[in-house]
């Protein structure tokens, strides 16, 4: 437990320096981005070094499979992580590089337990800078 919270303190540190490409995913969620279940501790962040990424952390004990999924507005599936029932605290990243702006979600199932972290993937226009020597 106590290693999510750290990686997730980390993380939002780490979250403040710029994206490398210009593309910000913000949570639209006003709580906190760490929920805790009945079976499952979750934390969804952006990567610091890579503004394209999107980082799961799970902390949980082995017992349940578990599926994680990246949707769309329309609650179409883009992408999914498949957990199997003896795997415990895991972390993986989904790669929202050649998604359009817009909003999207990741939901994380594990029987009657599911969470869900609203997501806004917003591309920022870039400032170009021009140096003229007389």
């Amino acid at each position: 437990m106590k290693t999510i919270a750290q990686s997730f303190a980390m993380a939002l540190l780490l979250s403040t320096a710029a994206f490398a490409d210009n593309i910000v995913i913000t949570s639209t969620k006003s709580v906190s981005p760490m929920v805790t279940t009945n079976s499952y501790k979750v934390a969804v962040f952006p990567s610091s070094t890579n503004g394209s990424k999107l980082h799961v952390i799970v902390e949980r004990q082995p017992g349940q499979s578990m599926t994680i999924f990246l949707k769309d507005a329309r609650g179409n599936a883009l992408g999914q992580q498949r957990v199997g029932k003896s795997q415990g605290t895991f972390r993986f990243q989904f790669d929202l590089a050649e998604l359009q702006d817009g909003n999207y979600r990741v939901e994380v199932v594990s029987g009657n337990d599911v969470a869900l972290y609203p997501v806004t993937l917003k591309t920022q226009p870039s400032v170009a800078r021009t140096l003229i020597v007389n």
